[in-house]
């Protein structure tokens, strides 16, 4: 299904810096919506839960009752020590940026642009605050209301316990659509997962990026989820799976053909995060920091020869910025461009289950899984 040879030898690697494993950011909200958890919607300024009473966090929620495994691989990595180290600490790169924005250090840890990526923001007593690092929810979505996704997401049976493999196919569909309309997402809606890597590890807020915060982190999907964040441990708690195993078991889909859909949907969320993001942007050095990003994926999605992938990048075509960082000033036309870049996705993961695209195979091989320094002077590279 491949094309030809890739033109570029790798998908772009976003050159930055990495803070903490993750970014600054203004938060932009580029998660999936309940409605339709496969494709994600607008990206707006603003919080990447719309309401952080239903942030429940890994204690309150009791994630350790059923993934003791997960959560403890979760709590080894840069992602959850996050906040430890940028949010507490107002010294260093933390307060240059936070004195650029005008952020208070109290603000730092309760209603900061900064909170959000570093950590995981719940409202306690009425008030928002940071109650851990980057958590189970910081990219599962809020689990907490009643009518969350939290219980639902393990309830086999509409009246009583009955173990997972009893479940019936009507109920698990429905607890599943149920799960994706509160706002859960799932290990089988890679895009949706992968949107939401994006709404950190892409920042479109100009005033930190003028105060010295580059535009995105060093960050490769396919790279970064195989890594040190992995935590795969459902059918066997002493195995960190490459793969999600339940994902592997129900759905009887393999490692490889994971990678290449991750592959393929990380370039279509790389360029529909980027287009969003150019929609609002003004200047000049904000906007040259997304010409590449934007060119590269969209090459690579031109390479991968289906219709979807060829419209996807035809369309971009027009909305790269100039070496100058000029672009179009109408911003609808860049969020009209982001949302047909959607509509491609979802009609790209509806037709393939990556087992056409094998040739993918050795350039996502080029780069190995990604694991921090900090986590590697610590751990080595075992999760």
């Amino acid at each position: 299904m491949i094309k030809h040879r890739f033109s570029r030898v790798r998908m772009w690697r976003f050159v930055g810096i990495v803070i903490a494993g993750t970014a600054f950011s203004n938060c932009s909200a580029l998660t999936a919506t309940a409605a339709e958890p496969a494709t994600g919607a607008v990206a707006s300024a603003g919080t990447k839960f719309s309401d952080h009473t239903r942030v429940m966090g890994t204690a309150k929620a009791d994630c350790k009752k059923c993934h003791v495994s997960e959560v403890a691989a979760a709590m080894k990595t840069v992602h959850f020590r996050s906040a430890e180290q940028r949010l507490y600490k107002f010294t260093g790169n933390t307060k240059k940026y936070a004195d650029a924005l005008g952020i208070k250090q109290a603000e730092l840890l309760s209603t900061s642009v900064c909170a959000d990526c570093h950590g995981t923001v719940a409202v306690e007593a009425g008030q928002k605050t940071v109650i851990s690092g980057v958590s189970c929810e910081s990219c599962h979505g809020a689990a907490g209301g009643e009518d969350g996704w939290l219980n639902a997401h393990q309830s086999y049976h509409a009246s009583m316990k009955i173990p997972r493999g009893q479940e019936t196919d009507e109920h698990k569909a429905a607890r599943h659509k149920k799960c994706d309309t509160a706002g859960m997402i799932r290990s089988t809606d890679i895009y949706g997962l992968a949107k939401n890597c994006y709404g950190c590890h892409l920042i479109g807020n100009e005033k930190l990026v003028a105060a010295g915060h580059k535009a995105a982190s060093v960050f490769d999907l396919v790279s970064w989820s195989t890594g040190e964040v992995r935590h795969n441990f459902f059918m066997n708690k002493e195995v960190n799976a490459a793969a999600p195993s339940l994902w592997m078991e129900s759905e009887k889909g393999t490692v490889a053909n994971r990678r290449r859909m991750k592959f393929v949907l990380g370039m279509f969320a790389q360029v529909e995060a980027t287009l969003r993001l150019l929609a609002p942007a003004s200047e000049g050095a904000v906007i040259k920091q997304f010409r590449t990003p934007l060119r590269d994926a969209a090459e690579l999605l031109q390479e991968v020869d289906t219709p979807e992938t060829l419209e996807a990048g035809e369309l971009v075509e027009d909305f790269v910025p100039s070496r100058t960082g000029k672009k179009s000033e109408d911003s609808e036309e860049y969020l009209s461009a982001a949302d047909e870049i959607a509509e491609h996705a979802r009609a790209f993961v509806k037709a393939y289950d990556g087992s056409t695209f094998a040739d993918l195979d050795e350039i996502i091989e080029e780069t190995p899984a990604y694991y921090s320094q900090q986590y590697k002077q610590t751990y080595g590279e075992e999760n």
